[in-house]
């Protein structure tokens, strides 16, 4: 194995090293399967919101469990976060309330007239109109 690092020290694997970088392998192979298909069922905002939400609740998540501290920055960061996230549902609800409103007053109106059997056609039946 090459050299690593200043030390000069080779790298040795060893079967747990093998192992961990096989699963490490897989479960990033699913994470992009997931994610490819959880892309083709939401919009590419929704799946960016959710992103970010995922590395502020990692942040937080640190914080907790690592007892890191928290910058004033950080702090900031995560509640502009959660502000954003939480303005991006309201403003996702009010589309998705017009939408539906807008449905329902279409299909509450009077709908559109139904064909006279008596009416004349707007194109001629015969083949050979002006013969």
């Amino acid at each position: 194995m090459p050299v690593i690092g200043k030390s000069g020290r080779s790298f040795q694997y060893n079967q747990d090293i093998v192992v961990l970088l096989l699963m490490d392998g897989v479960l990033f192979h699913l994470q992009s399967v997931t994610a490819y298909a959880l892309m083709g069922k939401i919009s590419p905002v929704t799946f960016s919101v959710a992103s970010t939400v995922k590395h502020a609740l990692s942040i937080w998540l640190s914080i907790i469990v690592f007892g890191n501290k928290i910058t004033s920055l950080s702090a900031i960061g995560t509640v502009l976060v959660m502000i954003g996230v939480m303005l991006y549902n309201r403003a996702k609800q009010h589309q998705q309330e017009t939408f539906q409103n807008l449905v329902g007053t279409a299909s509450a109106s009077p709908p559109s007239p139904a064909i006279n059997e008596n009416a004349e056609p707007l194109l001629s039946k015969d083949p050979r109109p002006f013969e």
